[in-house]
């Protein structure tokens, strides 16, 4: 076994660790298995597939620095106001900041042409913060990564910085870009499933997908609600 062989191996357990625990990303898991079953040639690293997070840090720039930045919760999915509102009751000191991060996967490839095809897609799916991260002696790392993020400090010095209508279009804001993201990263699975997996190709993905905003859609899908007449 030579030493890519070996290292994908490492990686391979190592995600089904992690899956067991309930630490890998439930709307990527399936995909992250079967890519890295299936295709001889790549194997994944790392991944997230995008999350919504409150942290407390008196500046986000002090994120690395030791004792300055905690996260307080994650989120993969998106998320209410009442839960936002929940994880932050009893919080009556310094600064919390609302964090959307996009997706990101680390990939690597046997060789360059392999890395590039990867980087390829990415860039036709809209993950343009993509590119070779590394190359080492055994395989080429490539970093795809969303542009789609977010991040507005909910409280400052212990107190609110919003009125309860701004901190629930807040809200909707951090729902909206995180489902941008996801839908980003859905397409990019797609490209990868037909072009390198062998998938049959189901017709591009909607355009309206991206440009129907997560607001609009949460208001015509209340509208549609309130039409519907109830029970006499």
């Amino acid at each position: 076994m030579g030493n890519f062989e070996a290292r994908k191996r490492v990686f391979l357990d190592r995600l089904s660790r992690e899956a067991s625990e309930g630490r890998v990303d439930f709307d990527i898991e399936d995909f992250l298995r079967e890519f890295n079953e299936k295709l001889s040639d790549y194997y994944t690293t790392s991944s997230c597939s995008g999350r919504i997070a409150l942290a407390s840090a008196p500046r986000l720039s002090y994120s690395k620095g030791p004792g300055l930045f905690k996260f307080l919760i994650k989120w993969h999915r998106p998320v209410t106001y009442g839960e936002v509102q929940g994880a932050l009751r009893g919080f009556d000191y310094g600064d919390v900041w609302l964090l959307v991060r996009a997706p990101i996967i680390h990939f690597m490839s046997r060789d360059l042409d392999g890395a590039l095809k990867i980087l390829r897609l990415a860039r036709e799916a809209g993950f343009k913060h993509s590119g070779i991260y590394s190359v080492m002696h055994d395989g080429v790392v490539v970093e795809v990564q969303g542009e789609d993020r977010f991040e507005v400090p909910l409280i400052i010095n212990g107190r609110p910085n919003f009125t309860e209508d701004g901190f629930r279009r807040v809200v909707d804001v951090a729902n909206e870009t995180l489902m941008f993201g996801k839908l980003r990263l859905a397409h990019l699975i797609r490209l990868i499933e037909v072009r390198l997996m062998g998938r049959e190709w189901l017709g591009d993905m909607p355009r309206t997908y991206f440009m129907t905003s997560y607001r609009e859609f949460r208001e015509k899908l209340n509208s549609l609600i309130e039409s519907i007449p109830l029970d006499p």
